[in-house]
């Protein structure tokens, strides 16, 4: 029995160093925004004040397609599959895909798809930031709320979390390494040219070629602009996600639509912003560098 046991482990370790040659990488690369991405005209009590702020960059959404087409819609999109469906369009079948910024649960109900993560440095640039646009946020009673620090508490104490990287909202890393957290390690960060730029990691990615041509998968993408009134996001499905429910006190959290990267036509908007030019690749190894900067006008 103790052979038997021994030659078994062997067959486990020997099975742990076999290369099964499966082409699963994390596919790594870079996104850029044009300065006007994140630029707008706000109107407040009738005050005009032109701004560009990371804030004003929505969700942006990766998708890994077989291909694009810019003769489908005004923008370019992916290839679309047959339509099953009256009214529906068909699906643009994609391999796998990311998100740089994740709708989050902001705790208080105003802030219902409202929030962004990594667009925020701290608490109060979420509190501050919705006043700045002219839609102050209150709480559950009707107060205005004017202290960050308020929202951390009532965060910390809804998900019961006792760290900011527990609840997911503010930069709580120090992912540039200059020994402080600030707008250096958000997201997008603009460069000295104007542009907005973030890193992705799509994770995990298993790889696809073309049968005839050998020729990759096209990584394409869309941001998704926060809207003219609320400040919201088109993306987000309102009534669903973490919800809190204590006495007569509802907060229902929002989250993204699961058919983001199938059916994205369905949800860009006017003055959302897309890739023109898809980036198509040639092996596993590649990294990626895709431009979101064509805006989506006269829809």
């Amino acid at each position: 029995m103790r052979f038997s046991l021994l030659m078994a482990s062997g067959l486990v370790l020997a099975g742990c160093s076999f290369d099964e040659n499966l082409p699963i990488e994390n596919l790594l690369g870079t996104v850029v925004l044009p300065e006007s991405a994140g630029t707008r005209t706000i109107v407040v009590d009738g005050i005009e004040d032109t701004v560009t702020d990371v804030r004003l960059i929505g969700p942006v959404v990766l998708g890994l397609y077989p291909g694009v087409s810019d003769s489908i819609f005004q923008y370019t999109h992916p290839v679309i599959g047959p339509s099953f469906q009256d009214g529906l369009p068909g699906d643009t079948f994609p391999y796998g895909g990311t998100t740089i910024g994740d709708i989050r649960f902001a705790c208080l109900q105003e802030l219902n798809c409202r929030v962004a993560s990594g667009r925020y440095v701290n608490y109060d640039e979420i509190i501050d930031w919705q006043a700045q646009v002219g839609q102050p946020i209150e709480d559950a009673f009707g107060d205005t709320v004017t202290s960050g620090e308020y929202l951390r508490q009532v965060c910390f104490d809804i998900l019961e979390a006792s760290s900011d990287d527990e609840v997911r909202l503010i930069a709580s890393e120090d992912r540039n390494g200059d020994d402080v957290i600030d707008s250096g390690d958000l997201d997008f960060v603009q460069r000295t040219d104007g542009q907005w730029e973030a890193e992705f990691v799509i994770w995990q990615q298993e790889y696809f070629e073309d049968f005839e041509d050998g020729e990759g998968f096209t990584l394409w993408g869309w941001m998704d602009s926060p809207s003219d009134e609320v400040y919201g996001f088109e993306t987000c499905q309102s009534n669903l996600g973490f919800t809190d429910t204590e006495y007569n006190i509802n907060v229902d959290g929002g989250r993204q639509y699961r058919d983001l990267l199938n059916r994205p036509s369905d949800y860009i908007q006017e003055g959302d912003w897309v890739s023109q030019a898809g980036f198509q690749y040639e092996s596993i190894e590649d990294i990626a560098e895709i431009e979101i900067g064509y805006k989506v006008e006269g829809l």
